[in-house]
């Protein structure tokens, strides 16, 4: 995983376009605070959850099965997606990159 972090990131350096360059950022911070389990990123995804998602009209399960992931540390989120931007919640929840605008 670090090898294929680190050759993303080089080709994320080639990019001009600002957007696409903060976007794929919070993709790829929220994946890697998932997958290493980053307590911080897990207690700010939790308060998110619970403040804003939990409730918001755009929480839905996500419609392609290859698609979810299953949290085993927010069980509510499995499966979950963004209906607005598309992005998987579990991941989305936990970066700082690029907020939602109804956080």
């Amino acid at each position: 995983m670090k090898e294929e972090f680190k050759r993303f990131c080089e080709s994320l350096n080639k990019q001009e376009d600002i957007n696409i360059i903060r976007d794929t950022k919070a993709v790829t911070v929220g994946i890697y605070n998932f997958k290493t389990g980053n307590k911080k990123a897990l207690e700010m995804a939790m308060k998110r959850f619970e403040n804003h998602c939990k409730s918001c009209k755009f929480s839905i399960e996500e419609p392609i099965p290859e698609l979810r992931v299953e949290d085993k540390q927010i069980p509510e989120l499995s499966g979950k997606t963004c209906g607005d931007c598309g992005c998987i919640l579990s991941y989305k929840l936990r970066q700082s990159v690029k907020k939602c605008s109804r956080w």
